[in-house]
């Protein structure tokens, strides 16, 4: 089966931390790409939330990001290790300038 995404992930791990209506949740991205970005974590908000989150960049900065949750996955507990739980948000470009002009630098 081919691939369907349109732009091309790069694993990154990198500290983000988003507000689900169960608590503040820290996660790490685990691939992203121009359009969106795959966060681990065991907070999972629902499929369709939009959602704001701040990226923690290695050199300090931090960009806010908001998008849509398109995707999530709960990997069972025994292989948690291995498969990466967590959720796929699709990144709105025009909520979140400044993480198209880093994506493009990745």
């Amino acid at each position: 089966m081919g691939e369907k995404r349109g732009a091309p992930r790069r694993k990154k791990r990198i500290v983000v931390d988003f507000e689900t209506t169960q608590a503040k949740t820290t996660g790490f991205t685990h691939d992203l790409s121009r359009t969106g970005l795959f966060i681990r974590t065991i907070r999972i908000p629902r499929i369709g939330k939009i959602l704001r989150a701040m990226l923690h960049l290695p050199d300090g900065s931090h960009i806010p990001i908001e998008g849509t949750v398109v995707r999530s996955f709960r990997a069972p507990s025994m292989l948690r290790t291995v498969l990466p739980a967590g959720f796929a948000l699709k990144v709105s470009p025009q909520a979140s300038p400044d993480y198209d002009t880093f994506a493009e630098t990745l």
